[in-house]
């Protein structure tokens, strides 16, 4: 890999675009992000993207800022979005109107069947060098989700923390690799957890049954992919907030980008907790230690024979309840001054995040 080498103006002016965004796509000294776009992007597209913004543009505004006939510029767009690096949408009196999308979570996410071992890179590099600091700031890109078995059955859940209430609601599921893992993979740093576990659902129906990379399942289907995370010893998390919510990653601490954060460079601010912290009865507890295999945040440890649970390190997933045999683990729900509720929907995450977030404008 040739660290020298700088693509041109149109990928600094796209990545000044990405940064403006409240995900963040923060700036080095080193342009190895100017480099994972241009993996990504031809020159020219990367110009007519960083004409565009997170509130779409009509065709029209984007075909005369470009100095390009409407149907040219629609045909180089269509290809954009084709390969998951923008998103188009219909408006009422415009017609088609395009715009951008986050890095992370964005169409890095869109780019795991296709992407290889440069661009893993890169992306591993520009990982450490800078993008880890989009980790540091809240409200948190990701928030858990417990285990739904875990969950007692004698108190009132918000809807937000159980994932059945975003798989009922939807009308299309499926399941796709997990880029994290393909990205680890790639460059030798690859664990042994499944790969292919994150789940998709959208409110339309048949909405994946076109997709070279998604496989179409049922909502059984899709539970199932569930169950088998926790017999992994996967976290659940989705984006960090109570609606809008369109897929569930299954996530571990070796390889997931947003987890990594808290291990590698001790951000608590990674990942938003849930609304539970785990509880031991101690008088149960056969000392086995299967909970502290279990736990990926390290808030289980073994005190004169019996687990002892640090509520500040705990983050409400539930696994450690699914490998207790003896019920000694149960998950508490938090006292109403300790619940933080996640934003309502992506709209109201991008505003507290873009208020938050001046830490990593530039480099």
């Amino acid at each position: 890999m040739n660290d020298s080498y700088s693509p041109g103006r149109q990928y600094d002016l796209l990545a000044d675009e990405l940064n403006k965004i409240p995900n963040g796509f923060p700036r080095t000294e080193s342009g190895v992000e100017l480099r994972l776009l241009a993996k990504l992007f031809s020159a020219e597209e990367a110009a007519i993207a960083s004409t565009l913004g997170m509130e779409p543009r009509s065709l029209m505004e984007i075909a005369e800022e470009n100095h390009l006939s409407e149907p040219e510029a629609k045909q180089k767009l269509i290809a954009m979005v084709k390969r998951g690096l923008i998103d188009i949408k219909r408006e009422e009196g415009v017609g088609f109107a395009f715009h951008l999308i986050p890095f992370v979570v964005g169409f890095y996410e869109r780019q795991n069947a296709k992407i290889d071992r440069e661009f893993a890179e890169l992306f591993e590099q520009y990982y450490h060098e800078s993008f880890h600091r989009t980790m540091l700031s809240e409200p948190s890109v990701h928030r858990i989700i417990p285990l739904e078995k875990a969950i007692p059955v004698d108190i009132d859940v918000m809807p937000y923390e159980k994932a059945s209430t975003y798989l009922d609601q939807a009308q299309s599921w499926g399941v796709l690799d997990c880029i994290c893992r393909v990205q680890k993979k790639l460059i030798g740093q690859g664990c042994d957890h499944s790969v292919r576990n994150c789940l998709v659902f959208s409110p339309k129906p048949n909405a994946f049954d076109r997709s070279g990379e998604i496989e179409t399942l049922t909502r059984e289907q899709a539970m199932e992919v569930l169950a088998e995370a926790d017999r992994e010893g996967l976290v659940h998390s989705v984006n960090n907030a109570q609606s809008e919510v369109y897929y569930v990653c299954n996530c571990c601490t070796c390889s997931c980008g947003v987890l990594r954060g808290m291990v590698e460079y001790g951000s608590a601010n990674s990942i938003a907790r849930s609304d539970f912290y785990a509880r031991v009865e101690e008088d149960l507890c056969t000392a086995c230690e299967s909970c502290l295999d279990r736990c990926q945040f390290h808030a289980m440890t073994m005190v004169d024979g019996a687990c002892q649970v640090d509520r500040a390190s705990c983050y409400g997933c539930g696994l450690c309840i699914s490998a207790c045999e003896t019920e000694a683990l149960s998950l508490i729900q938090k006292s109403p001054e300790e619940l933080i509720p996640p934003p309502a929907d992506d709209r109201e995450w991008r505003k507290k995040r873009a208020a938050e977030r001046t830490d990593f404008l530039q480099p």
